[in-house]
């Protein structure tokens, strides 16, 4: 179904705060507000006299170039500033403009102040302002807690018995800042993976998927358990050294001028009790990574290469885990399931069938203006030989002219970039090597429902 409404002019400068309209002769006629001031300039300049195009590589950048390129990432480097921008090319053919949507590439808090932006010029859903935040909050943490231990250091230098126990806290301190910096590494890994991921999934390159994600989930197993296990150590060194500097406020009440206006300047009571909240919140973080990882494993199946016995059931929840960000915007996921034997199948190809057609009801869905939106998933035993899968929709339906070529290769409804038309192609090849069948029941208004049946053996 084609796209009904689009955003006026502000309403898309405010969502996409770094983009910028070009012309035919690639003269420069709309830009969002943090680039027009970046850029004074920008309106009504040439392309070319603003970025430079570092990818894709384009031997001549002109309006027909960079149109075909449409499908690719670009990175576009500013002349202007060190800024380098990531985001689509995006052709309105009726009109011979050129949108280019995207954000700058940030890894670092410092390239802000190096660029010239703040994180309020990011849009509320560019991710890149939560990592950036995040990286704040860590940052400051680490430095606060430093700061502390070098003032302990100094006051009880002269309290020998004090100083002792501070010194040995403060070892335990340097451990808990190293699994802290640990943990920050493995969430900026494990984003870097979710990204991969997504790109990959939503590009249907299914044959490369499994072993990627399974290997990575691999990698990543032992360093997630590791600051999984070590938090415990971090939480009990965090507390220690809070009781440490209740018994001094208790045995020093007097500090003097300087400590007492430092102690307000950092908001101390605020610190202890946050730190606790924040330590609790790691914890739930690699829970949800560890089970992300489980799941993960489960799909891609990187061990069972080859035919295996395998729990369906176990497949379709490993892939409604993987698309639960997806899911979670306000779609109801309805399983009812029978009670099925084992089935000896390719475990991760089917994996990748299901991943296609829920993520495809998913998209259907968020097309409709219905309030319930809802997707079934039911299993039964067909016969003693076969088993059957169904999942149905309530959304808008597909058209039969469209029904008819939904399986031929290429063949897509979705805009341009945001799928390659492989996806139930592919799922009708995977079903057909397991000598099994998949059809497709959908009626205007009244949803889609897809219909797998696969032998048992």
């Amino acid at each position: 179904m084609e796209p009904q409404f689009t955003l006026p002019p502000h309403l898309l400068a405010k969502a996409f705060p770094f983009h910028f309209v070009f012309k035919g002769d690639l003269t420069i006629i709309q830009a969002g507000e943090v680039l027009q001031r970046l850029i004074p300039d920008i309106i009504e300049s040439q392309f070319s006299k603003c970025f430079q195009i570092n990818r894709p590589i384009i031997q001549t950048a002109n309006f027909a170039a960079i149109s075909k390129k449409s499908h690719s990432i670009f990175i576009l480097k500013s002349l202007h500033s060190e800024m380098i921008l990531k985001g689509q090319m995006i052709t309105v053919d009726d009109s011979e403009i050129i949108f280019f949507l995207g954000s700058p590439i940030v890894t670092e808090l410092r390239q802000l102040s190096q660029i010239g932006i703040k994180l309020k010029d990011f849009a509320v859903h560019d991710s890149v302002a939560d990592f950036l935040l995040l990286l704040q909050t860590k940052s400051r943490l680490m430095d606060e807690l430093v700061e502390r231990e070098i003032k302990l250091k100094d006051t009880l230098r002269d309290k020998e018995e004090i100083s002792i126990l501070a010194e040995a806290r403060a070892r335990d301190l340097e451990l808990a800042l190293e699994n802290l910096q640990r943990a920050r590494d493995l969430e900026l890994a494990f984003k870097n993976l979710q990204r991969t991921s997504t790109q990959l999934i939503q590009s249907e390159k299914m044959a490369g998927l499994g072993q990627m994600v399974a290997g990575i989930a691999h990698e990543l197993n032992n360093p997630i358990n590791f600051v999984n296990g070590n938090l415990t150590y971090i939480d009990q060194y965090i507390q220690d050294l809070i009781t440490l500097i209740k018994l001094y406020q208790q045995h020093f009440p007097k500090a003097s001028s300087e400590i007492i206006d430092y102690m307000e300047e950092i908001d101390l009571n605020f610190l202890l009790i946050d730190l606790p909240r924040i330590i609790a919140s790691i914890r739930t973080g690699t829970d949800r990574v560890i089970d992300l990882v489980v799941s993960l494993r489960n799909f891609s199946r990187l061990d069972e290469a080859d035919q295996k016995d395998v729990d369906l059931h176990e497949g379709i929840d490993s892939t409604l885990l993987i698309l639960s960000h997806k899911l979670k915007q306000g779609i109801d996921v309805l399983r009812e399931y029978g009670d099925l034997p084992k089935v000896f199948c390719y475990p991760s190809q089917l994996n990748q069938v299901f991943m296609n057609i829920i993520s495809n009801a998913a998209d259907a869905l968020f097309e409709t203006n219905i309030k319930s939106k809802q997707i079934i998933i039911k299993t039964n035993l067909e016969d003693s030989k076969h088993i059957c899968i169904s999942i149905k929709d309530n959304g808008n339906g597909i058209p039969t002219e469209i029904k008819e070529r939904i399986f031929n290769p290429f063949f897509t409804t979705k805009p341009v970039g945001q799928g390659t038309g492989l996806g139930l192609s592919i799922s009708y090849q995977i079903i057909e090597k397991h000598r099994g069948k998949i059809d497709v029941i959908s009626e205007l208004g009244k949803g889609t429902e897809f219909i797998i049946k696969i032998p048992i053996s």
